[in-house]
């Protein structure tokens, strides 16, 4: 006989409630010949345990309550009282999960790469979840983003796993994710909230402009493009979703004349009542902070995951 699990998959996290506890799916399926003498148990370390019926095509599927906290589960096929087959699946996280999304700064632009080192962090792939080293999966580019250092910032704040889902794509503009864009970049966003049902998540995190800069959109256009995103993400997701628009328009000393609409427009997001107010970046100019002028290097990272700390944890009272 064999027994096949789904979900949940190792590393994966799952956002947790108010009561600091979660529903994690459990789906698999099971190859015998008498499945329906056959039943599934699953029980985690913490001792929350969770019985499954068995279909007659051998699939099962349920729901295990788990605290904040990484689990162990253990699926034990039982016949007859007799445990005749048993599987383990490690690091099954509750915590918080983050949605990344904008251009390059969001991305894996910067450099150098960046790496966890609390062993809490984790970031959601096309093949699954894994240690969120960068390069981020999904993401554009092989360098670096301020994640890892966010992550580890709030796994030591509220020692809890912490999972990231990064979809940025450099050099795009707000029109470009459109949602009305047959398989545009707005399709990578739809795919991850959709994974993410039903718990949901925590907050999206929103840095883009530089290139809306570029263009010279006007702070209208950049505010209804970006309220047509914020209400479709609701939609796709059903439920709401906190998002956070960070302050970004700087492309350079050529367009500084520019950056005043961008701007505006995050701000007019923010009074529509649509996002909350993300972190600052343009105050952090120079080959200090960006090593090409336009990216971030190891400070900027650093700084760019300390100013997303301190405006999460302010809004959420971490």
């Amino acid at each position: 006989m064999d027994i096949q699990i789904i979900q949940p998959t190792p590393k994966k996290v799952v956002q947790t409630d108010e009561n600091n506890q979660a529903g994690v799916d459990l789906y698999g399926n099971i190859k015998h010949h008498k499945v329906e003498d056959v039943k599934i148990e699953v029980m985690s370390d913490s001792d929350c345990h969770q019985t499954l019926e068995i279909g007659k095509d051998g699939s099962f599927s349920g729901v295990i309550l788990l605290p904040v906290g990484w689990h162990k589960l253990t699926f034990k096929a039982i016949q007859e009282g007799i445990i005749i087959k048993q599987i383990q699946i490690d690091q099954i996280g509750v915590g918080e999960v983050f949605v990344t999304a904008g251009q390059s700064n969001s991305a894996n632009h910067g450099y150098p790469c960046q790496e966890t080192t609390s062993g809490n962090v984790m970031a959601l792939g096309l093949e699954g979840w894994q240690v969120a080293n960068d390069p981020q999966p999904i993401a554009t580019g092989e360098g670096g983003t301020p994640w890892p250092l966010l992550g580890d910032q709030f796994s030591q704040k509220l020692s809890r796993p912490i999972g990231f889902v990064s979809v940025g794509w450099g050099g795009t503009t707000v029109n470009q994710w459109q949602p009305s864009i047959q398989d545009g970049l707005y399709s990578r966003l739809r795919a991850v909230l959709k994974q993410l049902r039903p718990n949901g998540l925590r907050a999206i995190l929103w840095h883009q402009g530089e290139s809306d800069t570029i263009l010279g959109t006007s702070s209208d256009e950049y505010a209804n493009r970006m309220e047509k995103v914020i209400r479709q993400s609701e939609m796709d997701i059903g439920q709401s979703v906190s998002w956070f628009i960070a302050e970004v328009s700087y492309i350079g000393p050529d367009h500084q004349h520019k950056q005043t609409e961008i701007i505006n427009g995050q701000r007019k997001l923010v009074r529509r009542g649509l996002a909350a107010a993300g972190p600052t970046t343009d105050d952090l100019i120079g080959e200090q902070y960006r090593y090409d002028s336009i990216h971030f290097g190891q400070v900027g990272l650093e700084i760019h995951a300390q100013k997303w700390d301190a405006c999460l944890s302010r809004y959420f009272g971490w």
